[in-house]
Formats: C-alpha cells, sequence, structure tokens
C-alpha cells in the first residue's frame, strides 16, 4: 500500500535535556545544611595544623627546659627557692600542655589516623624510667681459720672510758643540725652560698596517673571544639566563596 507523502510523520521522542538547561544555571543548587557542614569541616581543616605545630613546639620546649635551658640559679632567688618549682617539674607541665594540644589537633583533624599518629608522638613520658644502681657482687675469698690449740696466755686489756671535758655555756652538739632544719647557714658560710637548705628534690615528676590523663584528653577534646568553632566563620567563608566559584558542596565534610 502506498504512503501519504501529505502525512505527518512522528515526531521522534525527545532526547534527555541537559542539566544545566533543566537546572538554569551552571552553579550548584544551594543547599543551607550542605554549607554549614562545609563550613565546619573547612574550619577544622584550618585548625588541626596550627593545634599540631603548638603540640611539636610546645615538647620541644619542654625538653630545653628539661635539659636546663632557662634555669634561674638558687643564688639569686635566696629565701624564695624553696616556693620556686625546679625546672624539671615545670618542663613537666610544658610536655602535658604540649599533650593536651596533641589530642586537640587530633579532634580537629578531620583524618583519624593523622590525629592518632600525632598523639603517639607527642604523650610519651617526657623523662626515661629510673634504673636503679645494682651493686656488684663481691667474691669473698675463704678466710683460713687457724687451727685451735694450746697457746700462750695473753693478758687481759682493760679499756679505760675517757673523761668528758666539762661543756662550755653556748656548746650543743645538736644545734648545727637546728639551725639547718630551721634554714640558717652553719658558722663560716653566708647565707647566699647556702641554698640546699631551701632548694628541693630536684627530681622529674611522677609520671600522669590515669584521672590526670583523662583530664588531659577531656582538655585537648573541649580545646579542639572550641577553635574549630571560633574558626567557623573562616570556613563559612572559604565555603561561599567555593560555591561562587562552581563548587559543590553538598560532597564536602560528607566523611567526617
Amino acid at each position: 500500500m502506498a504512503t501519504d507523502p501529505l502525512r505527518r510523520r512522528p515526531e521522534p521522542a525527545e532526547k534527555p535535556r541537559p542539566k544545566i538547561w533543566t537546572e538554569g544555571g551552571q552553579r550548584p543548587p544551594f543547599v543551607l545544611r550542605a554549607f554549614g557542614r562545609a563550613g565546619l569541616h573547612l574550619s577544622r581543616v584550618a585548625v588541626a595544623p596550627v593545634l599540631a605545630w603548638a603540640a611539636r613546639r610546645g615538647r620541644m620546649v619542654a625538653v630545653n627546659v628539661s635539659n636546663g635551658a632557662g634555669r634561674l640559679p638558687p643564688e639569686k632567688l635566696g629565701r624564695a627557692a624553696r616556693f620556686v618549682p625546679s625546672h624539671l617539674r615545670v618542663a613537666g607541665w610544658i610536655a602535658n600542655s604540649a599533650t593536651a594540644l596533641a589530642h586537640a589537633s587530633a579532634t580537629a583533624d578531620p583524618e583519624v589516623k593523622r590525629g592518632n599518629a600525632l598523639v603517639s608522638e607527642i604523650e610519651p613520658y617526657l623523662w626515661a624510667k629510673p634504673v636503679l644502681p645494682t651493686s656488684p657482687t663481691v667474691q669473698t675469698e675463704p678466710v683460713a681459720i687457724p687451727p685451735t690449740g694450746p697457746s700462750d696466755e695473753v693478758a687481759p686489756v682493760v679499756l679505760t672510758e675517757p673523761t668528758p671535758e666539762p661543756m662550755q655555756p653556748g656548746d650543743d652538739p645538736l644545734a648545727s643540725i637546728r639551725d639547718e632544719l630551721d634554714g640558717a647557714p652553719p658558722p663560716g658560710r653566708k647565707r647566699s652560698a647556702w641554698p640546699a637548705a631551701f632548694e628541693g628534690p630536684d627530681l622529674p615528676p611522677a609520671p600522669p596517673g590515669p584521672l590526670a590523663v583523662t583530664a588531659i584528653q577531656v582538655t585537648g577534646y573541649m580545646i579542639g571544639w572550641g577553635v574549630a568553632i571560633i574558626a567557623l566563620p573562616y570556613g563559612l567563608g572559604k565555603a561561599l566563596w567555593w560555591f561562587i566559584k562552581g563548587v559543590d558542596l553538598r560532597g564536602i565534610g560528607t566523611e567526617d
């Protein structure tokens, strides 16, 4: 059967239009929730390296202080030396602060492995465990016992006790001990050359216990989130600038 040349041909099916036509522009849609999530992510990314740098710097300062950097000589402190903490204790405080900053950086850092690696680098105790000195074993040679037998009689030795001299007024055998406990220098020495009575034991502090470790971790967690929230305006501004440049914010920060 011949076809009518005047009949209209069926129109082909419409092809799907490009996304740029359906959305009305090249810029992706603006989603408020994605914008806030991207801003928080960018603020955390900006804050974490700064906290990591501060933690490493604090660890370095603690090591230098433990080696004697900035230590005040007791001669210049005088009687106030008893109230000034030792340089080892100050180094311990700085090391604990660096550990808290390491936990803060790990909290703010979106990459968990990198944050845990920083904590493992900063957290170890500053001083090695003290090694108690062991006394060397002394090999004693056997003593030869002389054979028992008849021997010449020896006259007994009579020990005479020396007669004590009369105590003069002002002679007290415990006076030097009392003066040392009271902080007074011994006779013939100036007070500036007697710092041992005012200076405490120059020993490193004990490692932090479980309660102190928990307090350091909680402090670092609060510092990390607090600094990230303070830097939130920077993250939101950067996210807005990315949106203007045509970056889709819906895929930023979803892995956090």
